[in-house]
């Protein structure tokens, strides 16, 4: 549980999925695929970054507290 919230397993399959999502976009973009012009590439490509490193802390923090019945707040 997470500030009251109860830690379900489809919430943390769902943030898996959102996040194999952007790493496949990461990936498109980056062999470029997906094609942005310019210097607009680059900060979408590290923009998406960012938030796939956010996603995995989430999905890894959700799947702990899950598998070890934390209570956190």
């Amino acid at each position: 549980m997470v500030l009251g919230y109860s830690i379900t397993a489809n919430l943390v399959g769902a943030v898996g999925i959102v996040t194999f999502s952007v790493l496949v976009f990461q990936v498109l973009q980056g062999k470029r695929i997906i094609k942005f012009k310019g210097k607009a590439h680059t900060k979408v490509h590290r923009w998406s970054a960012a938030l796939l490193l956010a996603l995995a802390a989430l999905h890894g923090l959700l799947a702990a507290v899950r598998l070890n019945s934390w209570q956190i707040g």
